[in-house]
């Protein structure tokens, strides 16, 4: 597992430090339960975690959904049900036997609602060491405030396919910016206060600017190598295409810092502040 939000998380159970719930906003769900499981299995690990262990039957028994302390819900039609929330309460009477905790993953958290909602708050007003819950969504917004609110939160979000998931406006603000950040130089510490701000609100847009920027600078580097071809909407930089190798590499480094760096609780105006500081010809 490479993924920094739960390498961070590891970290704090080390320490002693790990919270008893977790509102998790990604723009993956099926790859963020899948990072929460590989955790899961290091969290409750009896010796040390190795990947491919076979000295004990945990791994295998979250593998194949058999482990009767970690149990995950999904919405039953529209919503989550107050049924399914007293489900986890009963089964969670004793304290676990082949793992260190009781888990409960709720897939789908904005489709709680106030009822189930409601009953999930023992877990997290009362919480016991035995019990951790984590609950997933794609906007953490659209989640009850009883819920978030008493949720420690973190954002997960993964490389995506630039063509499929970003809109193109967001696209055509990056190539708006490229044009701004390769010609204006320090100007564009203006352009980022007076033009990218307003229009970037949440970390949710930054991520998705910022993998836009990585789409652009990639086919450049990747062009200027003669690995494939400049794409056609990215035709106005070719001008760019005089800079060497090395220019690219360095652009392209430090986006992908910056897209690892957004997960974390940062400042949006020092993220592209950063950018352009960081990103000059030196």
């Amino acid at each position: 597992m490479n993924n920094n939000i739960f390498q961070e998380l590891i970290q704090a159970y080390r320490e002693n430090k790990l919270a008893h719930a977790f509102l998790i906003e990604t723009n993956d769900k099926e790859k963020s339960y899948h990072s929460l499981l590989q955790f899961l299995k290091i969290l409750n690990c009896p010796d040390e975690y190795k990947e491919g262990c076979s000295n004990c039957n945990l791994c295998h028994l979250i593998d194949t959904n058999s482990l009767p302390s970690l149990l995950t819900v999904y919405p039953d039609g529209i919503n989550i049900k107050k049924e399914q929330i007293l489900e986890v309460k009963r089964a969670f009477q004793t304290k676990p036997v082949f793992s260190k905790y009781n888990m409960y993953i709720i897939m789908d958290a904005e489709n709680l609602n106030s009822s189930s909602a409601n009953t999930m708050l023992k877990f997290l007003e009362e919480p016991e060491d035995s019990i951790i819950g984590f609950f997933i969504t794609n906007n953490k917004e659209n989640v009850i405030d009883t819920i978030k609110s008493r949720c420690q939160i973190l954002l997960d979000y993964y490389n995506v396919d630039v063509s499929m998931q970003i809109p193109s406006a967001l696209k055509e603000l990056a190539i708006s910016y490229v044009k701004e950040i390769e010609t204006s130089k320090m100007e564009t510490i203006l352009y980022n206060r007076d033009i990218l701000l307003p229009e970037i609100k949440d970390k949710k847009t930054l991520f998705y600017l910022f993998e836009s920027l990585l789409d652009i600078y990639r086919n450049l580097f990747f062009t200027v190598q003669n690995l494939e071809e400049l794409k056609g909407e990215y035709k106005e930089f070719k001008y760019l295409l005089k800079k060497d190798v090395k220019y690219f590499e360095r652009k392209v480094d430090l986006i992908m810092e910056i897209l690892d760096e957004i997960n974390y609780n940062l400042n949006i105006s020092l993220v592209l502040d950063r950018f352009v500081l960081e990103g000059g010809d030196s």
